[in-house]
């Protein structure tokens, strides 16, 4: 079982959290933010509940103590403003706000994937054809100097293997088939010489901080 944090839920998310304490590997909380901290390794925050001036302070203030953070969001949010959130730390954003999509995302997330508004994907596939030449060669370094020679492609999806992505949102990103995204992993795998997804994200996120300099 793991305990999952709702944070001034709204009376609809109240309702949905008291369905999904209902699940045998699930125990909901509420709570001050100094108690989920302690006792949650999830938070599902409805941001659409908390002001402006006080998002990014929770947010950080669960993210510090190594809380992952589910975001509800509303629906047409402008894609920058929701970069800015995964940015901060937010694990996933769901625009959509019933039991199944909620659940989803709390699995998701605790298996270290990310769901993400469309809006968001297509941002950050503008983002990835705009990449300055400069930050590849950056983060291609931070791989290559840990001794492991990975190809351009492979460079590319452990960048967005490290954001938490799916297969199939790499897939989107980079306009190519969810197989071959799935090949691709394999190689990283084996060249790191890691097992499963969580480890190798867990490295990748040790190398993008060493110089403690974001890509996006």
């Amino acid at each position: 079982m793991f305990y999952v944090g709702f944070y001034e839920p709204s009376d609809r998310v109240k309702v949905l959290a008291a369905q999904i304490n209902e699940q045998q590997d699930i125990h909901v909380m509420f709570g001050p933010i100094d108690v989920l901290s302690v006792c949650c390794g999830l938070v599902c925050l409805d941001l659409r509940e908390l002001a402006q001036t006080k998002r990014v302070s929770i947010i950080k203030a669960f993210t510090k103590e190594n809380v992952k953070v589910v975001g509800l969001v509303a629906k047409g949010e402008e894609p920058r403003y929701l970069l800015q959130l995964i940015q901060l730390g937010v694990t996933s954003l769901l625009e959509h706000h019933t039991f199944s999509t909620l659940l989803q995302g709390i699995y998701s997330a605790q298996k270290d994937h990310s769901i993400l508004p469309p809006s968001l994907l297509h941002l950050l596939k503008e983002k990835i054809v705009d990449m300055r030449q400069v930050e590849q060669e950056s983060f291609a370094h931070r791989i290559l100097s840990s001794g492991v020679n990975l190809t351009p492609k492979e460079i590319q999806i452990s960048y967005l293997l490290e954001k938490g992505l799916r297969n199939r949102d790499i897939a989107y990103l980079l306009d190519t088939k969810e197989r071959t995204v799935k090949v691709h992993i394999s190689h990283i795998y084996a060249k790191f010489g890691i097992k499963h997804r969580r480890n190798i994200i867990k490295h990748l996120k040790e190398l993008k901080n060493r110089k403690n300099k974001r890509f996006l």
